[in-house]
């Protein structure tokens, strides 16, 4: 029998692999907690920088999605205002006929005088709506305002509305029939101008929906990938935890024995 009073190697190694244990325990209860795979740099350096990467996507493409669907609502709030005043354009087309006959009254009599009451009215509604339609307190339908949507990785997307109002309170009368049909004409313009503008908006509308439904999947995608990298496998966490919780109990009875094991050469000088 051979032994050393001075270093024994056995319970060295048994405190290096109950040391490895340890960390093997550590590390498998951290990431049962965590539900991460990779919680620091040195449990998967190159997975950590592909993961950090994914999660930046995910994000930028999640704002992309939001201002898409900002630009969306900044366009519902144009194309309802013009809902509306399509119908008054329309009742406005629907007086100025009414004016252009002489069956509804003299020129300047009491019966063109109330077609252009109601007709001035709506001359002056259409500019109030026009000028005091606002989004976020920006005016909406300003030549010179335009909006750029930067939506994730796609081209920005620029929101344009415009104006639409060519009456005129100072110029459009249904006073007389001449006047009224001058005023129809110019009615007619409006409804053209709006038509078109609703195209327009319809038609950005559309491509912005296309453009946050494609932000959507990506974020999926760019999350199930993340997800993929660096979320842990709670299954084999679980059985990685029943082997280190044994491997720990064993090691520290091991290391126990190794320690006795010294003591058994004090017989040798009895």
């Amino acid at each position: 029998m051979s032994g050393s009073i001075l270093n024994n190697v056995s319970a060295m190694n048994a405190s290096r692999q109950l040391g490895i244990t340890g960390q093997g325990l550590q590390q498998t209860i951290q990431r049962l907690t965590t539900g991460k795979r990779i919680n620091k740099a040195s449990d998967d350096a190159a997975g950590l920088a592909i993961a950090n990467k994914l999660g930046a996507d995910v994000r930028i493409a999640g704002q992309g999605q939001r201002n898409a669907n900002d630009g969306i609502s900044y366009l519902q709030v144009a194309d309802g205002v013009l809902d509306e005043i399509t119908n008054l354009l329309t009742r406005a087309a629907e007086l100025a006929q009414q004016a252009s006959s002489g069956t509804s009254g003299a020129d300047s009599g009491t019966g063109k005088a109330a077609l252009n009451a109601e007709f001035q009215n709506i001359i002056s509604t259409i500019a109030d709506i026009e000028g005091k339609t606002v989004f976020n307190g920006a005016s909406v339908f300003n030549a010179a305002s335009a909006l750029a949507v930067a939506v994730g990785g796609f081209t920005t997307v620029n929101v344009t509305v415009g104006t639409f109002n060519t009456l005129s309170a100072s110029t459009d009368s249904l006073l007389f029939a001449a006047s009224a049909s001058a005023a129809a004409g110019g009615i007619n313009t409006a409804l053209n101008a709006v038509s078109a503008l609703r195209g327009t908006i319809g038609a950005t509308q559309q491509q912005l929906t296309s453009l946050a439904s494609s932000l959507g999947i990506q974020m999926e995608n760019f999350t199930a990938a993340q997800s993929q990298i660096q979320d842990a496998n709670v299954s084999n966490e679980v059985v990685a935890l029943s082997k280190f919780q044994v491997l720990n109990q064993s090691g520290i009875s091991a290391l126990g024995q190794a320690n006795q094991a010294s003591q058994s050469i004090l017989k040798l000088l009895q």
